[in-house]
């Protein structure tokens, strides 16, 4: 039996459920054997590239999205305006709050137009601490 890789090149190591019979041709310095899924082909070897870690979802608590807010947090929840008690409605009622959701500049200018000086953009962009993950 003769083995290959997950990209198909030429291996000694044993791979379950990746090998054939089929006899694959002299290598040379220049080209490596890589299995087609019907025959092998000599290709010029390329290093694969290290898989990438899935980015992490950038989420947090309900509570630490209030308190990038600083001590302006207190005013915005006391804020008796609809528009203020529709975001922090809103946010009350998710389990989390994603920091990649589109709609969350949004909120967060309603928060600004009601007159807190918050800093949109650091709310936003701050990064993601391990005591603010859900």
């Amino acid at each position: 039996m003769y083995y290959y890789d997950l990209y198909g090149w030429l291996t000694a190591a044993e791979t379950p459920g990746r090998s054939t019979e089929v006899q694959p041709p002299d290598e040379t310095q220049a080209l490596k054997a890589n299995w087609s899924g019907e025959r092998w082909v000599l290709l010029e070897y390329v290093e694969p590239q290290p898989l990438q870690p899935a980015p992490q979802p950038r989420r947090i608590t309900v509570g630490a999205f209030f308190d990038r807010f600083g001590p302006l947090k207190w005013a915005i929840l006391a804020d008796p305006a609809p528009e203020v008690q529709a975001v922090v409605k809103d946010a009350s009622v998710r389990d989390f709050i994603d920091l990649d959701n589109p709609d969350l500049p949004a909120g967060l200018a309603i928060l600004q137009a009601a007159g807190h000086a918050i800093d949109a953009q650091a709310v936003i962009d701050a990064p993601v601490r391990d005591g603010e993950r859900p």
